[in-house]
């Protein structure tokens, strides 16, 4: 388990001792006399960013006096380039690397496991002059997709334990780098999207003594314990009732004995789920540049709007009907319902995205600078970073997860942590007093709209699959 001393002396050794030894790695300090070093700066631009999304160069400065280092806005402004990114970076990779979990009572269906693993990503678009270092995948025209940043992470359901974020090029597949490379316990459950797995990678994790659970394609071929094969919205519409539990096996060539589960769905979700796959989207493109901007439009020019059509499949469309999944997992060892219940589960990795997003602004920022807009990245990563630890230790061994909003995880506790960290005040009692007033004071109204973020349990249908 993680307590509040374990959490200070991460944060201690990452933006204090550690960013210390890399100011001169990086080249960020050549002056030893230098006012921002680098803990001053990966403390101002952390906290700063981690308080307020959007601060502004003199609010950063703000920052630094309560550090105790009294600059201008401009001397702010000029410490951002290529050795700021460089120092941020390197100082998140460090940060990545501490472990830390959580002793959370975990309901019984997700005790069964070694760690019950949740894994996902997003892609940050980037200016276009940074394409050298973080190459795009490409867009509808030339200057579009140039540059991005793929960035993924791991969740660990039962403790806690957040595992990245991992960064890579835009064009980088999903199963590819340290986010795919990364070791799993024996005997815990893997519970991804199908874009994570080939019928090869599930024969490995089964080999190394890994459960999974993942969604089937639409295009997936079977076949039944007859030896006849069958694609899978044939074999779903020879059935006769509404729940499926059989083994198959995948692939003519691979040869993959798996368990298949489907469950009909009423008529009424069925054709939400239609309309959803179908619409028109209308909205911005993935990382936002600098909000506020407003673009130039000729006089009596009506606004021509962004809309993005999904376009699904035939065969998707068809399976729609049912809900369907794939396992390595027996009968014994899981039941229809809770096999359902841990394919919800699977969200959290998704709300925490967008905790990360709304909230943390990770792909949002105020200048046009290409490395001022990388520094502000891996800073609010690494902010984002240090609020999960402190959820850890506040909120994660509450029975439903939702006593602390993660909102006033990030507000609150910064100018706090920004003292602490700096060696102003000690950080352990200021964070036991401050966690404690928290934890009394930020219970969630249920009328109330809030950030969806770390609810393991936020579904009476939930709870009672959990059990």
């Amino acid at each position: 388990m993680s307590s509040i001393a374990q959490v200070s002396g991460a944060m201690q050794r990452v933006l204090t001792r550690r960013a210390k030894e890399l100011e001169r790695e990086t080249g960020f300090v050549e002056r030893s006399t230098a006012q921002l070093d680098g803990p001053t700066f990966v403390q101002t631009t952390v906290f700063g960013w981690l308080d307020t999304p959007e601060a502004s160069y003199a609010q950063l400065r703000h920052v630094a006096a309560s550090l105790g280092v009294s600059v201008s806005s401009q001397a702010v402004e000029q410490r951002f380039g290529t050795e700021s990114a460089a120092l941020l970076r390197e100082v998140l990779q460090e940060a990545v690397g501490e472990v830390l979990s959580s002793e959370a009572s975990a309901p019984e269906l997700l005790s069964r496991f070694n760690g019950v693993y949740v894994q996902d990503g997003t892609i940050i678009s980037l200016p276009p002059e940074l394409r050298d270092e973080w190459r795009g995948c490409g867009g509808s025209t030339p200057e579009a997709g140039l540059s991005s940043m793929r960035v993924q992470a791991r969740l660990d359901l039962a403790q806690g334990g957040m595992q990245g974020p991992w960064l890579q090029e835009g064009r980088a597949a999903e199963r590819s780098g340290e986010a795919h490379e990364a070791p799993l316990p024996q005997g815990c459950l893997y519970n991804v999207d199908a874009g994570y797995f080939t019928l090869t990678e599930m024969r490995a994790h089964g080999k190394a003594g890994c459960y999974w659970l993942t969604a089937a394609n639409a295009g997936t071929l079977l076949i039944d314990e007859r030896g006849q094969c069958w694609d899978l919205v044939s074999f779903l519409g020879a059935q006769t009732g509404d729940e499926v539990d059989v083994q198959v096996v995948l692939g003519k060539r691979e040869r993959l004995p798996v368990r298949l589960i489907a469950r009909r769905v009423g008529p009424e979700q069925a054709e939400r789920r239609r309309k959803s796959a179908t619409r028109s989207v209308e909205g911005k493109a993935k990382g936002v540049q600098r909000p506020n901007v407003r673009t130039r439009r000729a006089a009596g020019d009506k606004r021509k709007r962004q809309r993005k059509h999904k376009k699904t499949g035939k065969a998707r469309l068809q399976v729609l009907g049912w809900t369907i999944l794939i396992t390595n997992m027996t009968q014994a060892l899981l039941s229809i319902d809770e096999a359902l219940v841990l394919a919800r589960c699977r969200w959290q990795i998704e709300l925490c995205w967008k905790l990360w997003k709304q909230i943390g602004k990770v792909d949002t920022w105020r200048s046009a600078k290409p490395y001022r807009i990388l520094t502000e990245i891996y800073a609010k990563l690494l902010g984002c970073l240090v609020t999960h630890w402190l959820t850890l230790i506040e909120c994660w061994q509450a029975p439903n997860r939702s006593m602390v909003k993660a909102r006033h995880v990030m507000q609150w506790m910064a100018p706090v942590l920004a003292l602490g960290v700096a060696g102003v005040v000690p950080l352990e009692p200021m964070v036991q007093r401050t966690s404690s007033s928290m934890a009394t004071g930020c219970t969630v109204n249920a009328r109330q709209k809030r950030p969806a973020a770390y609810q393991l349990v936020d579904n009476p249908k939930l709870i009672r699959g959990l059990g």
